[in-house]
């Protein structure tokens, strides 16, 4: 059977009246602020007194273990009036005294005593009334604090909990974790110097500036800044190597646990994260364990399609998410009712303690297809918006998502068909690895799914070409063998456009290496089998673009008929990464050409279009055109970066006269006006 205990103590200047309360103070005394205690809470301090000296109810709320009994200990103590202070806390669901009799302790009067004589004894002198871990009586402080509050016009009363008790004219302080942030004049972060303070003694010495000060930047990442997470971690440190401890808070937060500190609560962060867990409501309960397959921060809608399910209705998770955001279990990173959705975060402690709760349910196998199919469903949207000239929003789709996306690829697969349905993720986000520069990340998770999924089919063609179409992009020397592979699958599927696409990165692969023969047998097979509407990959106007590239050096006629095929494709003014690519190549040719300043001017709005897709290889390489261009011969005038370049009236007889026709300059002028 669980235990439930109640612990009343007061601050500094409480008189304690009768021997039941005397006995309890004597028993368990009143922690002092020792070093350390409040780092990096100074401004939240100073506001709270502001709050207390200007209102009647405050309350400071937050996560478990973020410090909220700290900080409003430390404000009540500095307070001139005097200080009463009750605290409840439970190792279970239930138990403990109520509200009234707690509050009734904690003044020194009997437990039986009713709410006329607690009225009595704060009206003998102006108190502050200090509601310490409200939580578990929430609801009867709530009515008891509104009754004192209109009977008692001089008091003041200070609360602590998950969450605001919900009066009207409450104060509410949210906590939030400290600051990873160094300050300007190169202090440490305020999560760093608590880190510090909280070092033993005998490990002081291990701290540095070297690779001990990145290992302790590396743990209050980990942690995210929660205080309670940085003491026991830094209570570790002594026992293990600080490398070791920053792989523990990576992997398995909730099994740092330290010496007793107050409660028993603060002795793990799984005890205080337990503790907020059995206060919530069942179906919350539920909601919590099935979203901590997720990797960061998340919409009502990537809820709802990952939680919903069984017993939990898909209506009920707007409602489970406001009251986890009241519990202070979800972050809101940004608030729901304007124009754009809301997002919460959760974590990684309590991400850590749901999955547990879930796979002890049972349910953890149906969570993680569920977040598998969100991932599959996503990355297809991203897709989508890419082939339709909504790049910028694919970008900030999959940037947004980003870290759910990575929670569910980098998850080993448990069956054959949950790796089918990471590796169609992967194939979806082509774009997201070759174009936006995330190529290692993509290549890893191509050479851990693809002999997970065996099968010939097309989506293994597919990704087949993506692993060696990145594999050039990143200069890798095993592209050869991947596309041959694609190029078989793809004919024994008889998929056209992936060999259209192997024959692009094959053309691609023959130029880099000097064999600019077979480069322009390649892409012109590419641009006779890829067709415009292109479902998925590159476009045909990039196969165009790179075609014209390397007919350029040999003829500057063909390279400029390629070129200008790439632009009159009706998906090219819509496609800016298939812009970017065509304004290469027309600078390129114009360069070859002996047009400098033509040139520049399509090199720039090229490299604008790079930039703004966030593409580091289209950037690089645009950029060293832009060098060759400036480094033409020293007889030319210098290039302007934006000006228009005057164009003069030839003085020689222009290419048709040259043919034998009269020259359209000269009838031009002799034309009457």
């Amino acid at each position: 059977m669980i235990r439930s205990r109640t612990v009343f103590d007061r601050l500094r200047g409480s008189s304690v009246r009768h021997g039941r309360g005397q006995r309890q103070h004597r028993q368990r005394p009143a922690a002092t602020a020792g070093p350390g205690e409040l780092v990096g809470r100074e401004e939240e301090l100073a506001h709270l007194d502001g709050l207390l000296a200007r209102h009647r109810l405050v309350t400071v709320t937050g996560a478990a273990g973020i410090g909220k009994s700290r900080l409003a200990r430390a404000a009540a103590e500095r307070q001139g009036a005097q200080v009463s202070r009750a605290r409840w806390w439970t190792e279970g669901p239930a138990g403990g005294p109520d509200a009234l009799t707690g509050v009734a302790t904690a003044l020194g009067l009997p437990a039986t005593a009713g709410f006329e004589e607690v009225v009595d004894e704060l009206r003998a002198r102006p108190r502050l009334l200090f509601l310490d871990d409200v939580d578990p009586v929430r609801r009867d402080c709530l009515a008891l604090v509104q009754r004192l509050l209109q009977t008692l016009p001089e008091l003041r009363v200070l609360t602590s909990g998950r969450q605001p008790l919900g009066l009207g004219d409450e104060q509410v302080l949210r906590l939030g974790p400290l600051s990873l942030v160094p300050s300007g004049d190169g202090t440490p972060s305020a999560a760093a110097r608590m880190f510090l303070s909280r070092l033993p003694a005998r490990s002081a010495h291990l701290v540095g500036t070297g690779a001990a000060g990145r290992a302790v930047l590396d743990i209050c990442a980990r942690v995210q800044g929660v205080p309670l997470a940085l003491r026991l971690a830094a209570e570790q440190v002594g026992r293990r190597p600080l490398a070791e401890v920053a792989t523990l808070v990576e992997s398995a937060q909730c099994r740092l646990a330290g010496e007793a500190a107050g409660t028993w609560r603060h002795r793990s962060l799984h005890a205080s994260l337990g503790a907020s867990y059995t206060l919530c409501e069942r179906a919350d309960r539920i909601a919590w364990a099935r979203l901590s397959v997720l990797g960061g921060d998340f919409d009502e809608d990537t809820a709802v399609h990952v939680a919903a399910g069984g017993q939990l209705r898909a209506l009920d998770i707007p409602a489970c998410l406001a009251r986890l955001t009241l519990a202070s279990v979800l972050e809101p990173v940004r608030d729901p009712g304007g124009v754009r959705p809301g997002r919460y975060r959760m974590t990684t402690a309590a991400r850590e303690f749901g999955f547990g709760r879930l796979r002890d349910a049972g349910e953890a196998a149906e969570a993680v297809e569920r977040h598998l199919l969100w991932c599959r469903d996503a990355a297809e949207s991203a897709q989508r918006l890419w082939q339709v000239g909504l790049q910028q929003q694919a970008i900030a789709l999959v940037r947004a998502e980003e870290a759910n996306l990575r929670a569910a690829l980098v998850r080993p697969p448990q069956t054959t068909a949950q790796a089918e349905t990471a590796l169609y993720a992967v194939v979806a986000l082509w774009f997201w690895w070759g174009v936006c520069g995330h190529t290692g990340q993509g290549r890893s998770y191509l050479q851990r799914l693809l002999p997970l999924f065996p099968e010939v089919s097309l989506l293994r063609a597919r990704a087949l070409w993506l692993a060696g179409w990145i594999a050039v992009r990143c200069g890798e020397g095993d592209a050869a063998d991947a596309l041959r592979e694609a190029g078989e699958v793809a004919v024994l599927v008889g998929d056209d456009t992936t060999l259209g696409h192997v024959a692009d990165a094959s053309g691609v692969l023959a130029a880099y290496a000097g064999d600019r023969e077979l480069a322009l047998a390649c892409l012109e097979e590419a641009v006779q089998l890829i067709p415009e509407d292109v479902f998925y990959g590159p476009s045909v106007a990039h196969s165009w673009a790179v075609l014209a590239c390397n007919q350029a050096h040999t003829s500057i006629a063909a390279a400029r008929r390629s070129v200008r095929t790439a632009v009159a494709l009706r998906r090219t003014r819509d496609d800016r990464w298939a812009r970017c690519m065509t304004g290469y190549a027309l600078a390129f040719v114009d360069h070859l050409g002996g047009r400098p300043a033509r040139a520049w001017r399509r090199a720039r709005r090229a490299l604008r279009d790079a930039e703004a897709l966030g593409n580091p290889l289209g950037t690089v390489v645009v950029e060293r055109l832009l060098a060759e261009i400036q480094h033409i011969p020293a007889s030319a005038p210098p290039l302007p970066d934006r000006r228009r370049i005057p164009r003069k009236r030839p003085t020689t007889p222009t290419r048709y006269a040259e043919l034998g026709g009269e020259d359209p300059l000269t009838r031009r002028a002799a034309r009457p006006r």
